[in-house]
């Protein structure tokens, strides 16, 4: 072979190869060419590796070389080749050989047109990050610090949008279904599965310590397909955040990122915060949520963070989405996010993107929020955070079609994640198929048998569909789980409420207040207080039990937050007749918030002017709420429109119009208000089969439902059964039997059964 001179051919072909690969992967980078194009040139060259070995072989002794091919030759060369061809195709040919990006014209919300050359999918790169293991140095009250390295550096990498994280520290309920109290006690193994099932590449772990004053860090990055180690390195420093700073480079490098002008680097700190003390508190309050599911410890610290840095954008959107994980209903928590939009520089785009839609939704501006998550989107086609904030605003606009496809490609990126599948339930319910949202609440429900949350939301299925002994059933399942839970008791308690057991209804929400240990568990205790006492017409005690709220909330919101959370209460002075001051909060609230804050303030005009005005005011008041929703695509909002203007209907006389409007509410959610509005409507205009038929629907539905009954009660009068009147007459004031002796519906309801000749 040496005489043949092999060696000395195989030399030179080796070398050249080496420098032609080299420059292939320098050529990938810089024109951002993808990086298959390196491999395909080695495989290339290494399957051509016979053909190199056969001309040697025949054309590299001394002397002339033989003037023509050998048999060999002719035969294995072009074999040679076809076999390279049948190779490459195999391995190459399902993969994108261009450019790693490319470019898009997307318009922004304010109608503005930019181009943006963007990666294409397959060459982003998703790494699931996980705690940081706490070594024997970190004690216990700096636990803490194991969570801040990975916010810290997922903070850091946005800005490059090659990556895409996946934040596994923020579902510790992922370990804990799987016998693990935390993140921090699972093995190697079962990081990788979890990293599998969310169809990420990469996956982050490794250890945080102290060692003579230092911290010391080992960050590991693991290729999920193999599990083979593609990087390893320790960080030694006293700044955590500079240490971050240094992992960064080397974590891109590592998965492959490349080098492009324009990607902002700037320090994490700079993302955060100048203030330290602001940084620790803020990394706390992800500790606390996060790993302990504590929310209210976590606004503790988020508070703290935001008070000695207001214009802490990260920590003020944070504290925002962890009130909202308490808000119920319309109230929600509105200065974090007004002040995280007024230092939204100090945010990566992408972070950005989430700030803007939820600010957008939230001040009613939904085609803005529209154009914005579009524009996400078309950026960020796998962002899950983008995908989320499209299914707001289809729920908001009521596109129930569009909202299942939405949730099914959530679930289709991150099969983990429980809420499409109660997403789906939600809106299939919306449709009215019924027995498709049940299937999907029995699923979720036996994929997370363990969690109370799971069967408390079968539990309100069931209880909107008046299938009160499985939603009982489905709660006390969700008290075993979590028996010192407040809101649980609240919610049995309203079951009971609903069902007519006023007593045992009256202890649950006691009960629920004695278990409250937190300022917004009593809030919301409350809160449930004075909807028990509104249903019985015990209006003082509702009165007096709002009263104990706002002082819980003075020291738990800032007076933006109270204002969203006093909209309820409105109700409730109407119902008491306190006419005066339900239009003195109302004035209140509309000049306490701002006016893109302030979208479903119009709805609440109708009611008191149909009380304090007259229904010329009431029908304006109701033609402005109608544009607002128009407006913003509010379609979440039309049903209880509908149900305003039947109230309006009724009053001026038109009970045809109102049953109309009624019946128009209940097709888009069936209520049993709505029913009960029908009803009366359908009664007074003399249509009395079909009123029986809607109110035996509202009180299928809400079976202790006092106005539902007074209503059956005049219904059966007018059919000429003056016992089964009586009997719903003394259905209502079973439940008014403490109702305030002012409260007119009690009143008026004893007058007509005395004329009836009932009551004893």
């Amino acid at each position: 072979m040496i005489h043949r001179r092999v060696p000395h051919v195989l030399a030179i072909y080796a070398g050249a190869s080496w420098g032609l690969v080299e420059f292939t992967s320098f050529a990938a980078d810089e024109f951002l060419l993808s990086p298959h194009w390196a491999r395909m040139v080695l495989v290339t060259l290494f399957v051509l590796l016979p053909s190199i070995l056969m001309f040697a072989w025949f054309h590299g002794k001394p002397g002339r070389d033989r003037d023509s091919l050998a048999r060999t030759e002719k035969i294995g060369i072009p074999a040679n080749l076809v076999l390279c061809v049948v190779v490459l195709w195999a391995l190459f040919g399902g993969e994108e050989l261009g450019s790693v990006t490319t470019s898009l014209t997307v318009e922004t919300e304010d109608g503005e047109t930019i181009e943006r050359e963007v990666p294409k999918s397959g060459f982003r790169k998703t790494m699931a990050l996980f705690p940081l293991d706490p070594g024997p140095g970190i004690a216990e009250d700096e636990s803490w610090i194991s969570y801040a390295v990975p916010e810290a550096l997922v903070l850091d990498l946005m800005p490059d949008d090659f990556f895409a994280p996946i934040r596994f520290y923020r579902y510790g309920s992922y370990a804990r279904e799987r016998g693990f109290d935390s993140f921090a006690a699972a093995p190697l193994a079962l990081k990788r599965e979890l990293a599998q099932e969310s169809y990420a590449e990469f996956m982050a772990t490794g250890e945080i310590d102290r060692v003579d004053d230092l911290l010391r860090v080992t960050l590991r990055l693991y290729g999920v397909g193999d599990g083979s180690l593609a990087g390893e390195a320790v960080y030694k420093g006293i700044d955590l955040l500079a240490l971050v700073d240094e992992m960064s480079g080397p974590v891109k490098a590592a998965l492959e990122i490349p080098a492009r002008e324009g990607i902002e680097d700037l320090p994490v700190r700079g993302r955060l915060s100048e203030n330290a003390a602001a940084v620790e508190a803020f990394f706390k309050g992800i500790f606390r949520h996060y790993a302990h599911r504590d929310a209210e410890g976590a606004i503790e610290y988020l508070t703290t963070a935001t008070t000695l840095d207001p214009s802490f954008t990260v920590a003020q959107y944070t504290l925002y989405q962890v009130l909202q994980t308490l808000a119920e209903g319309e109230t929600v928590a509105a200065a974090p996010l007004v002040a995280a939009m007024e230092n939204l520089y100090r945010m990566p785009e992408r972070y950005g993107f989430q700030v803007k839609a939820d600010y957008y939704r939230l001040t009613g501006e939904m085609d803005r929020a529209a154009v914005l998550t579009q524009m996400w989107i078309e950026l960020y086609p796998n962002d899950l955070n983008a995908l989320r904030s499209q299914a707001e605003l289809q729920i908001s606009r009521g596109d129930w079609e569009d909202l299942l496809a939405t949730f099914a490609a959530i679930r289709r990126l991150d099969p983990l994640d429980g809420g499409p599948i109660l997403g789906m339930a939600q809106t299939h319910e919306q449709l009215g198929n019924h027995d498709r949202a049940l299937s999907l609440l029995t699923e979720y429900v036996e994929r997370f048998p363990g969690e109370a949350f799971a069967h408390s939301r079968l539990a309100d299925f069931h209880r909107r569909r008046g299938r009160y002994r499985d939603a009982r059933e489905a709660m006390e399942r969700a008290i075993v789980l979590e028996p010192l839970a407040p809101d649980l008791a609240r919610g049995l308690a309203e079951l009971d409420l609903d069902i007519g057991r006023l007593d045992e209804a009256r202890a649950g929400y006691e009960r629920s207040l004695a278990l409250a240990r937190t300022p917004h568990q009593r809030v919301q205790a409350l809160s449930g207080l004075t909807h028990y006492h509104r249903r019985r017409g015990e209006m003082a005690d509702a009165i007096q039990a709002i009263e104990a709220r706002l002082q819980e909330e003075s020291g738990l919101q800032t007076p933006l937050g109270m204002a969203f959370g006093r909209a309820g209460d409105i109700f409730v002075y109407l119902d008491a007749g306190r006419v005066d001051e339900a239009g003195a909060l109302l004035e209140e609230l509309q000049a306490q918030l701002p006016a893109s804050l302030s979208t479903y303030l119009p709805r609440l005009a109708v009611h008191v002017a149909l009380e304090a005005e007259g229904l010329d005011a009431a029908l304006e008041a109701q033609r402005q709420a109608s544009e607002v929703v128009e407006a913003g695509g509010l379609e979440g909002l039309r049903p209880v429109l509908l149900g305003d203007l039947g109230l309006i209907r009724d009053r001026q006389g038109d009970y045809a119009g109102a049953a109309e409007s009624f019946r128009a509410a209940i097709a888009l959610s069936p209520e049993g208000r709505f029913y009960r509005g029908a009803g009366r409507a359908l009664r007074r205009a003399g249509l009395l089969d079909q009123a029986e038929a809607e109110l035996r629907e509202a009180l299928r539905l809400v079976p202790a439902d006092p106005h539902a009954h007074v209503e059956m009660g005049l219904l059966t009068e007018a059919l000429g059964d003056v016992e089964a009147a009586v009997e719903h007459l003394m259905s209502a004031l079973a439940v008014w039997e403490n109702a305030d002796e002012d409260f007119e519906p009690a009143r008026e309801t004893r007058a007509k059964l005395a004329e009836l000749g009932g009551g004893g």
